[in-house]
């Protein structure tokens, strides 16, 4: 993949579905950085929050993806609704915004137009201080 940058042949390299400890040793012995890490997000784990933090100090955009529907249990919960009802929109948009909100880059995996157009406005929404764990 290094090669590939050095020449031209891509723009960017990157890493997917990787642990603090494997992109921290990434980050420490390539030659090329990743520029983008993709990685499926949880609200257990605080929503991948040590891999966001080495991205951070690296520069590295941080992708999550399955963000809604390897939370659902999380996003169900009931307390949750008062987020969605504060602001006014879908909960898929409450969450969506709040990842952009700790640095991440969510992504959507819809087909459907209605949807990604309501997931492309959630970086019009403004949230304080949101929990969703």
């Amino acid at each position: 993949m290094e090669e590939l940058y050095r020449v031209g042949k891509t723009k960017m390299i990157g890493n997917q579905q990787c642990h603090r400890r494997q992109l921290a040793q990434l980050c420490e012995q390539a030659n090329v950085r990743p520029m983008m890490v993709q990685n499926r997000c949880f609200a257990v784990s605080a929503w991948d929050k040590e891999v966001r933090r080495i991205c951070q100090s690296y520069g590295i955009i941080y992708q999550g993806f399955s963000l809604l529907t390897a939370n659902r249990e999380v996003i169900g919960r009931s307390g949750n609704s008062h987020h969605r009802a504060r602001v006014g929109v879908g909960l898929a948009q409450v969450i969506f915004r709040f990842a952009m909100q700790i640095g991440m880059l969510p992504l959507t995996g819809t087909t459907k137009q209605q949807h990604m157009q309501e997931d492309l406005a959630a970086e019009q929404i403004s949230l304080s201080a949101a929990k969703f764990n």
